[in-house]
């Protein structure tokens, strides 16, 4: 991924705050807080030379932060601070050895494949799920998803491919299913991945979409800032096949897809 002369620039001026942000991470924290992120160390170890191939990773990874914050490099800051500190206490890097019941999580989302561009792609089901049992349990309901989206982020390698795509597939989704759980569940999602994986997506799928659905989408996108939309993809059921390959490459999504 190469950077403009305005983007090394801006990520220049952040790495050089590194060693604050971490240790102010460490004084407001109440975990041990690890100098790296995603698998990339922000720092390098004493007494090395970073290659610019890891310079370029913490590059890229600074860069979402400050575009995250429209380029300030204070809130920016602030922001990796909080996030350094939510993953410590959150206790994010070991989360992907925790285990869940598959009988209630295989349905809801998995990891499978990747897109044409290499990107890992995440599946999310809405529809014909019981709600209390899935979303009940709020804190576990949080930790699978942060565990899902920690996958995805492991195959990304912050050179080539720095980002992922993720299916959201509402088959099966009436106007009633958007219940107290789900209303919870999704209103506490959208501020871990908005707080803490800030341009982690490159593209949001939304698969099998009802025509009041796409109403819906429509009214809400009247809202929304234009790069936050190139990112939308809403598709109707009848469509689904046909984008989702012509998008990801039909030899690379689920069967259940696949016309």
């Amino acid at each position: 991924q190469q950077l403009t002369s305005e983007e090394k620039e801006l990520t220049s001026k952040l790495r050089s705050q590194l060693p604050d942000i971490i240790h102010e991470a460490e004084k407001a924290s109440k975990e041990p807080v690890s100098s790296s992120l995603w698998g990339v160390p922000l720092l390098p170890a004493l007494g090395s030379s970073s290659s610019d191939e890891e310079d370029l990773r913490v590059d890229v990874i600074l860069l979402k932060f400050l575009k995250a914050r429209s380029n300030d490099i204070e809130q920016a800051r602030d922001m990796l601070t909080e996030t350094l500190k939510w993953r410590a206490e959150y206790k994010v890097d070991g989360i992907l050895d925790e285990e869940f019941p598959q009988d209630v999580f295989a349905k809801v989302g998995f990891l499978y494949g990747h897109d044409r561009e290499g990107r890992p792609v995440t599946y999310n089901y809405y529809g014909n799920l019981d709600n209390k049992e899935v979303f009940g349990d709020l804190d576990r309901f949080l930790r699978w998803r942060v565990q899902l989206h920690e996958r995805g982020m492991s195959q990304l390698d912050f050179v080539d491919v720095a980002d992922m795509v993720q299916v959201h597939d509402y088959d099966g989704v009436g106007l009633f299913s958007y219940d107290k759980f789900a209303r919870a569940a999704s209103k506490a999602t959208i501020q871990v991945m908005s707080d803490n994986y800030p341009e982690t997506l490159a593209t949001k799928i939304f698969a099998n979409v009802p025509g009041w659905g796409e109403t819906v989408f429509s009214i809400i996108c009247r809202w929304l800032s234009e790069e936050t939309k190139r990112k939308f993809v809403v598709v109707s059921k009848a469509s689904a096949p046909k984008a989702l390959a012509e998008r990801i490459g039909e030899q690379n999504i689920p069967e259940a897809y696949r016309s």
